[in-house]
């Protein structure tokens, strides 16, 4: 994670002229990638998205002296300026064997609302996962939030924890560029796909997501519902097959 307060004000630099230039495509809110390379930075990494803009991989695997990192966001999110109580979905899924920092979700919180970015939590894979490659932060009672606020670090055991500890603590929006993303700085390889801010996902819906259980995939529910590789069901009973056998 020591990576991540190294690339972060390039970062935020670049974000703000795509921002500003996205254009058409911005109305779309399409996922966008970052990483060293395209960044200009001295590290390496590569993010490339996936033909459809579903999602993208991560490959660190670059012998860089000065490390790699590589990551997707979205230019807006309707996360962004909620209290933590009104925060209601923050996910994605992966491919990939996660280290204790990567792949993880990068959230910008303002801890005094005074408008401004305090601090980043931090909802990783390693500690955030359903075994099937699904992070689901708000949701996964074994999800642990990590945070660091100036001298002080600490951890919550998952989502509900986070909020009933933290009441007065919101998503920051500093400004146009303050977004989450999903970051990995560690050295190695990971699919992520169906990242979710709220409402926002690559293509504007808000399905996507594995089934926690059959009756998700009864009454139509399948439709809205993939594997955790991103693919579609066919059917109900397709669905409620990969629930009961992963496959």
């Amino acid at each position: 994670m020591h990576v991540l307060a190294r690339f972060l004000g390039v970062f935020a630099i670049v974000l703000a002229a795509l921002v500003g230039s996205a254009g058409s495509a911005a109305a779309a809110n399409p996922l966008l990638c970052f990483d060293g390379h395209s960044e200009g930075t001295a590290l390496g990494g590569r993010c490339t998205l996936f033909s459809d803009g579903s999602g993208a991989t991560l490959d660190n695997r670059e012998a860089d002296p000065d490390g790699n990192y590589s990551g997707v966001y979205y230019a807006t999110t309707s996360v962004s300026g909620k209290p933590l109580s009104q925060v209601t979905d923050l996910s994605f899924t992966y491919s990939g064997t996660p280290t204790a920092g990567s792949p993880r979700i990068s959230l910008p919180i303002d801890a005094d609302n005074d408008g401004n970015r305090d601090f980043y939590a931090f909802i990783g894979a390693f500690y955030c996962n359903d075994g099937l490659g699904h992070v689901d932060a708000t949701h996964d009672s074994t999800c642990t939030i990590f945070w660091t606020f100036g001298t002080t670090s600490g951890s919550d055991a998952n989502w509900a924890a986070f909020v009933a500890a933290h009441p007065t603590w919101r998503v920051s929006h500093q400004s146009s560029t303050d977004v989450p993303f999903v970051v990995a700085d560690d050295v190695g390889l990971w699919t992520v796909s169906n990242v979710h801010f709220e409402a926002t996902t690559a293509g504007g819906g808000g399905g996507g997501k594995p089934p926690s259980d059959k009756d998700k995939c009864k009454k139509g529910g399948w439709m809205d519902l993939t594997r955790a590789d991103g693919s579609s069901f066919k059917n109900q009973g397709d669905c409620i097959q990969y629930v009961n056998t992963g496959k």
